[in-house]
């Protein structure tokens, strides 16, 4: 790897920023990112102003995420030219890199349009910055890399939790939903070994680490190219790794596995199965439905219907007692009617999720509803919609958090609180935030904890056991 040197006339460490637009597979590809800076030498600066390189790593399942992309990158490029002439304190150069779904997607196109990126990265490309690096400082010319050179390799990386990890163990999607963007900027299902993810996993047990988290664009369609296990068998190996491992290191390491993204479609009993008897697996669930309506989620091209879903979710909370569910949801897709959005809010009742994330439509680039349908819902009847579906659920979150006051429940706690330093905050299995009382040596620890108190996100308990 090159050395410090790298960084033409410095005298101390050069400094990285990395800023990270999206979801958990951003956030663990800037770990990653994080990781081979380190490895060369780098250190983390506190923000652009006196770093050596800045990676923006992007988002693109929103179309918004552009125009914050290139605000940013407008402003770094004011950052380069003051530093260029003086003006700004830090090293007279700087780098600026773009990486991520955008990268992927528009490669070239973004130096085209902002000349102060020094170099762009797709999202298989990571393990190619080190190089990238050295090339841009020497010839002093721009490079484009999105080739498909998928590597899972996240041992370096600079994980920015010490309780939670994340561990992908596959990248891409092959279902073609209308609306998303995903399989022209992360391609098609590449799936990594169960051996190397079993192994990772360990690892981070024996470093710590008391949670994990699967990573993948369509989680539960993983399986495993050599020996064809699929997803569930994959939880159960974990679940006996774990097990047959705390007797034989003589800790436990990680005590929950999570698992994100999934697929209705790809839902199986035997999944549900798993989480019922699987003692790590966590009693969550986030599954994605977006439409209440079957007509759009005909034409979103979901291969589900809203009954089929209400099965599977019966079927879920039956065998996994107390399980948390939490889904994704679109309003204002191109023909949406009034009665289609009803459709949503009445599958949303029906449900009672413990949480979702909700979205207005946006059209992407290179997705089929842009090509096969108008963008017809006003922007402002998006709005309404979203604002409407967000109060219904705000409403039955806080129904459900008062009714955990007076119960009991374990709580992986995870940080300080939010809400007051003087308090400690975590997870229930079910992925529920409950503080606490707690000083910050409790981070990391498991404690019992009796729910007292309830606001509209979170609740508030004591502990009533010993830290484990």
């Amino acid at each position: 790897m090159p050395s410090t040197e790298a960084v033409p006339g410095s005298t101390t460490a050069p400094r990285y920023w990395i800023k990270t637009y999206g979801c958990q597979m951003n956030v663990h590809d800037s770990e990653k990112y994080a990781g081979l800076l380190t490895e060369m030498g780098y250190v983390p600066a506190d923000g652009p102003e006196d770093a050596d390189v800045v990676l923006v790593n992007t988002c693109s399942v929103r179309e918004r995420a552009e125009d914050k992309l290139f605000s940013e990158l407008g402003r770094l490029r004011i950052l380069k030219e003051q530093r260029a002439s003086g003006e700004s304190e830090g090293p007279a150069e700087i780098l600026v890199g773009v990486t991520g779904c955008i990268a992927q997607q528009r490669g070239g196109e973004i130096i085209d349009r902002q000349p102060a990126v020094d170099f762009v990265i797709g999202t298989r490309a990571i393990q190619t910055l080190p190089d990238i690096l050295t090339d841009v400082r020497k010839t002093g010319q721009p490079c484009v890399n999105t080739k498909d050179l998928v590597d899972f390799e996240s041992g370096g990386a600079a994980r920015l939790d010490k309780v939670r990890a994340f561990v992908t163990i596959m990248e891409g999607c092959n279902n073609f939903c209308s609306f998303c963007i995903v399989p022209s900027t992360r391609g098609l299902e590449v799936y990594r070994p169960a051996d190397d993810i079993v192994d990772e996993i360990r690892g981070l047990g024996l470093r710590g680490y008391r949670e994990v988290s699967l990573l993948g664009q369509n989680v539960n369609s993983w399986v495993d190219a050599e020996s064809g296990m699929e997803f569930p068998e994959l939880l159960l190996a974990i679940d006996e790794s774990i097990e047959r491992n705390a007797q034989l290191d003589g800790q436990r390491g990680v005590e929950r596995v999570r698992f994100l993204t999934s697929h209705p479609k790809d839902l199986s009993r035997r999944l549900i199965d798993v989480m019922a008897t699987a003692s790590t697996v966590a009693k969550h669930l986030h599954l994605p439905v977006q439409s209440g309506s079957d007509r759009i989620l005909h034409n979103m091209n979901r291969h589900y219907t809203a009954a089929s879903y209400l099965e599977q979710v019966a079927a879920l909370r039956a065998a996994v007692p107390g399980v948390g569910l939490s889904t994704d949801l679109i309003v204002g897709f191109p023909g949406e009617t009034d009665e289609d959005f009803e459709a949503t809010l009445e599958l949303v009742r029906t449900v009672e999720y413990d949480s979702f994330y909700s979205f207005e439509y946006s059209p992407r680039p290179n997705t089929a509803a842009v090509t096969q349908y108008e963008d017809d819902v006003p922007a402002e009847l998006k709005r309404s919609r979203l604002l409407e579906l967000q109060r219904t659920g705000q409403y039955i979150q806080a129904q459900h958090n008062a009714a955990w006051v007076g119960k009991e429940t374990d709580v992986l706690i995870d940080s300080i609180s939010k809400r007051s330093e003087s308090d400690v905050g975590g997870r229930t299995s079910s992925n529920h935030i409950v503080n606490m009382a707690g000083e910050s040596t409790l981070i990391g620890k498991i404690v019992d904890v009796r729910v007292v108190s309830h606001a509209a996100h979170s609740m508030y308990g004591e502990i009533i056991s010993e830290p484990r």
